[in-house]
């Protein structure tokens, strides 16, 4: 219950708070680390009053064997708690820490993760390993000091439970005036002492899980108690019947702007009205429209709107992991499907998902990573479509579309017989693009933080506009459908594939054993073993030396309670150092080892697997199964190890003194036996249940915190609220079930031992003449604990198996997710390629997978040294699929490519994007979490200066500098500014727009351009200028003409006319790809 009402609260405030900070991470680490340690405890809390009332009647009993001696163990409790005191003042900001640096590193990782494809294009997997790496070491240290404290407090609890029936003894002992000590008093004061001191261990035990609990429930209410995003729109739906919206004496400043970014805009926008804003790349067009959607709230003035139900289309286009046919209707059990059939005609979507192995029923991977960003635009924009709102907001939504794809959809849209026009719908439409500005009702520059309305004069002759043009044919009839998304079987199946491994690991796999021990080291293992093993020694000869002493003349009392202190003793230590090893060894190294072993597979594996894998279930590798690696598998291992030498040892003696009673063990072991076989069996099955419904859980946070503006903008919180609570009834169900197992093997476990303990009673009244009554007490205290340590073992190895259920999964992963390194050759070019950049490509023909036909057949394409090629062609020609072909992203079924006469394929595809090429991929990348030095200079090797000039030669670092992180009074010093700046994490920043994000990639490249000199690795711009406006373009046309010249250029393009400013007749040339083929015609004056 509480894990369904804490997920769910956390879930609801991520769908409040502002588009800024309702990020997956936080999330995740709540609903991972933070709750799994809740739910853990819920049971000792409820057994609290019950071990207290223990205490109460043991300490009763135990009086009327030992008189007054029977309150030391109160006083010795009492003395244990001093370390409760410091435990409760230190424990909780050490345990926050830690789950803040949790947090750091799962943040990191998931924006790895979201931008995998475009971190490989870019060759920056190393780096990224570096700075996740940094980040888990740190997560680790910043662990000790919290461990520290465990391991103090259990050596504290565990001497009350060891040093204080010793203590309590030895000066009953000696105090005593008999000639020798009673068997029958000293093994029943034994045993009742167990019963005070157990009880009282494990309320101390509580106390720290107590605060580190409180410390989980602070960092939850935090998060919730977060403010939530106030919408301060007007709603006047019965205003102007013609005014569907209206912004009055507008400003707006973010707060981390010195200055209003919008200032005094007044507008309104009326029914049926097509409006574009266009502007400079940061002018803040971007922000307007979140104003309008409520996202946003101005410093000044107010917004009106008549519905706050907007259909909206954003820069990066989001798209939740369902159909696409869900994806685009939002009612998948109430689609209109002529209308429907309608929307995906108007914007070109017909033959694509002709093209699609399940037509519009192929899953969304990953958000689209299984599709083109054509594709993924055209889908978001049917979605707005087909919401049939009276307003739409459209952020550039041809950017990543060809001219004739963005014609077709113009004409069936927004021309006046299109679908808007027809319907009445008003448009707000964010767009640079001159073409469009005919079709337009107005046309607004936003310029200096004002909207400016642009005469009719300014636009070109309407016929000479797409958007009014008359085809003559559909221009998809002679689309290639070739291209399918990058996966052929589009279904989530990697949490399937988890759980199903989970039920056919055999129990006891020793493989998954020696891969464990490997992690942790023999060393430490052996070091935990011995640990354990001293502990199951002192633990239990001790009782032995009691018989002797019971045996003994008074004479020899001291020696053998001296003796009986010392083996004591030697246990307390060794079970402190079992904590310790667990905590400070075992789990450190583990932690660190299985955390480098999978984040190496991840970052090696090829594109193909994350399009085909949930990227739920990838984050719950690094959440859930990291942190069972880290808290719940070392301590679980030390007690299975301790029971296995604690169990031995009882039977060792027990043999020595009673072997008749070793005979009940066998029975016991019988019974136990056939009862963990039954509980594993069906565990296993709740397991596989469990884990293939919280990664539902997963990805709906993964799509609630990446979509959280489209979500509200469509209102669909309740939507997507209610798809939580469907993922969440489903993970509770097994999770419930799991729980009420667990709690009937422990009662029928307490019920065997209640049932052999009547028994051996019995047996022993009848044969009550036949031993000593010293042998007997040994005996029977050895023979009924013998039977508890059989069965807390039975129950330590359930939950051991449980436990390396979590092991299995990484190492499945180990196993089974290929790497890049195996695909690839083993060659290592010298260190002086690439040195000219020759780029020749023979004869490949590339297919997505093996049973596919090939998306590029038999390509051939030589790009000289220092030659610039465009390379153009509709949306789904193959245009990304030769640029993955040059990454080695795909691999060729024939044919080769090669880099100054080396052949790439024969070299480690990392290399290759490291050393051979400099890529820029038409999605921005960017580490939130990261510093601004790391994300623009991952392998540090630039000055503050060369990064300094790199921002300022694209035009950014006026917007970085601009910000009010560093005050005022506090700038002066450039170079300190400077380095203050670029440590700062990127959060920190006003987010970039998508155009701001291109500059961002560009002033990367040239760092990496500088670094690399004096080699010449060939440079590929995929849509680098789309959503550039044409001042801003002129950057990227400059940069070429100077900082890029002498390297081989290949460019993806959709847009040609800005960059052939920067094009050199007679040497560069423009490429057509048409059906997998390529036409190259050399560029004329």
């Amino acid at each position: 219950m509480v894990r369904g009402a804490l997920i769910g609260l956390i879930h609801h405030q991520s769908l409040h708070l502002t588009h800024e900070k309702s990020q997956g991470s936080s999330a995740l680490t709540l609903i991972t680390s933070d709750i799994d340690s809740i739910e853990s405890v819920g049971e000792t809390f409820h057994e609290t009053w019950a071990r207290l009332v223990e205490v109460v009647t043991g300490t009763a009993l135990l009086a009327s064997h030992i008189q007054w001696f029977a309150f030391l163990p109160l006083v010795i409790i009492f003395a244990c708690s001093r370390m409760s005191a410091y435990v409760a003042k230190h424990l909780e900001n050490r345990q926050k820490s830690w789950n803040e640096a949790t947090q750091s590193r799962i943040a990191a990782t998931t924006s790895t993760l979201e931008g995998i494809k475009s971190l490989k294009i870019m060759g920056m997997e190393d780096a990224i390993r570096s700075q996740i790496l940094h980040l888990r070491n740190n997560e680790i240290q910043i662990s000790k000091p919290f461990r520290w404290i465990l391991v103090a407090y259990n050596a504290s609890a565990n001497a009350l439970g060891i040093l204080a029936p010793v203590l309590t003894l030895i000066l009953f002992a000696m105090s005593s005036k008999n000639d020798r000590l009673q068997a029958d008093q000293i093994f029943t004061s034994l045993a009742l002492l167990a019963m005070v001191t157990h009880p009282a261990n494990m309320v101390m035990t509580l106390i720290p899980r107590a605060i580190s609990v409180m410390s989980n429930f602070d960092r939850i209410q935090t998060y919730i108690s977060q403010p939530s995003i106030q919408d301060q729109r007007e709603s006047s739906p019965h205003g102007s019947i013609q005014q569907l919206a209206k912004i009055q004496d507008v400003s707006i400043q973010p707060a981390s702007l010195a200055n209003p970014i919008i200032h005094d805009v007044s507008q309104s926008l009326d029914r049926g009205e097509i409006l574009i804003c266009a502007g400079a790349v940061g002018s803040g067009k971007t922000t307007l429209a979140m104003a309008i959607l409520g996202e946003v709230t101005p410093i000044k003035g107010s917004i009106s709107v008549s519905s706050k139900n907007i259909a909206y289309c954003a820069q990066g286009s989001w798209l939740p992991s369902v159909a696409i046919r869900e994806a685009i209707s939002g009612q998948p059990l109430d689609l209109d499907i002529e209308w429907y059939n309608t929307v995906i005609e108007a914007c070109g979507l017909l033959s694509d998902f002709d093209s699609f192995v399940g037509g519009d029923m192929a899953l969304i991977e990953n958000n689209g990573m299984n599709l083109s960003g054509g594709q993924k635009q055209r889908i978001a924009l049917a979605r707005a479509v087909y919401s049939k709102y009276k307003m739409l907001i459209l952020d550039d939504p041809f950017s990543a579309l060809d001219p004739a794809v963005t014609n077709h959809i113009v004409q069936r849209l927004l021309s006046p017989r299109g679908l808007f026009r027809k319907m009445g719908t008003t448009v707000f439409l964010i767009s640079n693009s001159k073409e469009l500005f005919p079709i337009a009702d107005r046309v607004l520059l936003l310029q200096d933080s004002r909207l400016h309305l642009q005469p009719q004069s300014h636009f070109q002759d309407p016929k000479a506009s797409i958007g009014v043009s008359t085809l003559s044919e559909n221009p998809f009839s002679s689309a290639p459908r070739h291209e399918k998304p990058k996966v052929a079987a589009l279904i989530r199946k990697l949490h399937l594939n988890d759980a199903a491994d989970e039920i056919a690991r055999r129990t006891g796999d020793l493989k998954i054993y020696d891969y464990y021990i490997n992690a942790i080291g023999r060393a430490n293992s052996l070091l935990l073993i011995a640990c354990t093993a001293g502990f199951a020694f002192g633990s239990t000869f001790a009782q032995y030396v009691l018989k002797w002493a019971t045996e003994s003349p008074r004479e020899n009392l001291a020696f053998y309670m001296s003796l009986y202190a010392a083996v004591s003793s030697i246990a307390w230590a060794s079970t402190s150092g079992t904590t310790w090893c667990a905590q400070m060894k075992v789990a450190v190294k583990s932690g660190a080892v299985l955390h480098a072993n999978l984040l190496d597979r991840i970052l090696k594996a090829p594109l193909s697997y994350f399009g085909e894998t949930d990227l739920g279930a990838i984050v719950n590798r690094f959440g859930q199964d990291i942190n069972v690696v880290d808290k719940q598998l070392p301590p679980t291992l030390g007690n299975f190890n301790t029971q296995i030498f604690k169990l031995a040892m009882q039977l060792i003696l027990l043999l020595k003194i009673r072997p008749v009673m070793t005979l009940t063990v066998p029975i016991c072991a019988m019974c136990v036996y056939s009862i963990q076989r039954i509980y594993l069996r069906t565990s296993r099955q709740l397991r596989f249940l469990e884990l293939e419904s919280r990664s539902l859980v997963f990805t709906n946070f993964l799509d609630t915190a990446s979509g959280i503006v489209t979500i509200r903008a469509f209102g669909w919180k309740e939507k997507f609220e209610n798809e939580n609570v469907r993922s969440l009834d489903l993970s509770q169900k097994p999770f419930y079930i799991l729980l009420c197992l667990q709690c009937w093997l422990k009662m029928i476990m307490d019920c065997i031992i209640a049932i052999f303990a009547v028994i051996l009673i019995a047996f022993t009244v009848l044969y009550r003449n036949t031993t000593t009554g010293a042998d007997l007490g040994v005996a029977l205290n050895l023979l009924i604990v013998a039977n508890t340590t059989l069965l807390r073992l039975v129950q330590s190895w359930t939950s051991l198996e449980t436990s390396l259920g979590s092991i299995a999964r990484l190492k499945s992963i180990q196993d089974c997710v290929p790497s890049e390194d195996d695909i690839g050759g083993i060659l290592d070019p010298d260190l002086q390629w690439p040195s000219s950049g020759h780029l020749q490509v023979k004869d490949i023909s590339v297919a997505y997978a093996k049973s596919e036909a090939p998306s590029l057949s038999n390509l051939s394409l030589t790009v000289n040294p220092g030659q610039n090629i465009i390379v153009i062609g509709r949306t789904g020609s193959g245009k990304s699929t030769l640029m993955l072909s040059l990454l080695q992203l795909l691999q060729p079924k024939k044919g080769s490519i090669l880099i100054d006469d080396i052949n790439i394929g024969h070299l480690c595809p990392r290399t290759v994007r490291n050393r051979g090429f400099i890529a820029v991929p038409q999605d921005g990348f960017s580490i939130p979490t990261a510093s601004l030095r790391f994300n623009l200079d991952p392998y540090h090797t630039s000055s503050d200066q060369d990064i300094l000039w790199s921002l300022q030669r694209t035009g950014l670092w006026d917007k970085i500098y601009a910000t009010t992180i560093i005050s005022t009074s506090e700038k002066g010093n450039m170079n300190n500014d400077i380095r203050n700046l670029l440590d700062l994490p990127m959060s920190s920043f006003l987010p970039f727009s998508s155009g701001q994000l291109q500059l961002f990639a560009l002033s990367r490249t040239l760092l990496r351009i500088r670094s690399s000199a004096p080699h010449k690795p060939v440079i590929i711009l995929d849509e680098a200028s789309s959503s550039l406006d044409s001042e801003t373009e002129a950057v990227l046309t400059d940069m070429l003409r100077h900082d890029l010249q002498g390297h081989t250029i290949v460019m993806i393009a959709h847009r040609v006319a800005g960059l052939t400013g920067a094009m050199r007749p007679g040497v560069d040339a423009i490429a057509t790809m048409q059906d997998g083929k390529l036409q190259t015609v050399p560029l004329r004056e």
